[in-house]
């Protein structure tokens, strides 16, 4: 699928997100319009960190997606925890 071939589209998309360094993969929903950011925060899959922990969340080719919508980027995402 295209970047971009969302339009108009009001469901739900599903993305992908590993821990840096780590193979676990997790899901993480929400409209094409969210922000990966605001999908993750949504869609919490560790019970282990604070919700609020700044992270920063980027592509496969290093491009950081934090603030980019959901529709904007397919694949895996990295999430790095700031300290």
């Amino acid at each position: 699928m295209r970047r971009g071939s969302l339009k108009g589209y009001s469901g739900s998309i599903n993305r992908v997100v590993k821990i840096k360094g780590e193979r676990m993969e997790y899901f993480i929903n929400g409209s094409p319009d969210m922000t990966f950011e605001e999908a993750l925060r949504d869609s919490w899959p560790w019970e282990d960190r604070d919700k609020k922990t700044k992270v920063r969340i980027v592509s496969d080719t290093g491009e950081d997606v934090t603030k980019s919508t959901l529709v904007s980027h397919e694949g895996t995402v990295l999430v790095e925890f700031i300290s």
